[in-house]
């Protein structure tokens, strides 16, 4: 029986219920800034699927568990309080849009799968973007 549950939000996608990381294969995720996955009894083996959708996710993921298996935290960018996790995506993404918050993820991302210039490149038209919309101008690309 699947108890998964899936909630999309603005930024944010929270996955929980999820007995096995599979789950996550076939999901319906949307497009978040950060994916993330409420710990509940997360078991069996991390197969080399899962692995590649983690490593070629093209958003951040989190993990929020109070106390993860170490195999189980490599996965994800970054492991998270279990509780408040509201209060916490609320910080991240103050005075943020949607878009600035894509071009921020886009660099992380590419910081995950990229060479050292490929990260500089993408942090480089990122910049130029998010400042030719702060001041009104073209990014110049």
């Amino acid at each position: 029986m699947n108890d998964m549950k899936t909630e999309i939000k603005e930024y944010t996608t929270e996955v929980s219920g999820m007995t096995s990381l599979s789950e996550l294969l076939d999901a319906e995720l949307g497009t978040p800034c950060l994916l993330i996955v409420k710990n509940s009894k997360i078991s069996g083996d991390i197969s080399n699927d899962i692995r590649d959708f983690f490593t070629k996710a093209p958003f951040l993921t989190a993990l929020a568990d109070d106390e993860p298996s170490d195999e189980l935290a490599e996965l994800f960018d970054m492991v998270i309080p279990a509780e408040g996790i509201d209060e916490w995506t609320a910080r991240l993404f103050k005075d943020k849009s949607k878009w600035a918050a894509d071009q921020i993820t886009a660099c992380f991302v590419k910081a995950r799968t990229g060479t050292a210039a490929e990260v500089l490149d993408c942090e480089s038209r990122a910049f130029y973007r998010l400042m030719a919309v702060k001041n009104g101008g073209s990014s110049n690309e």
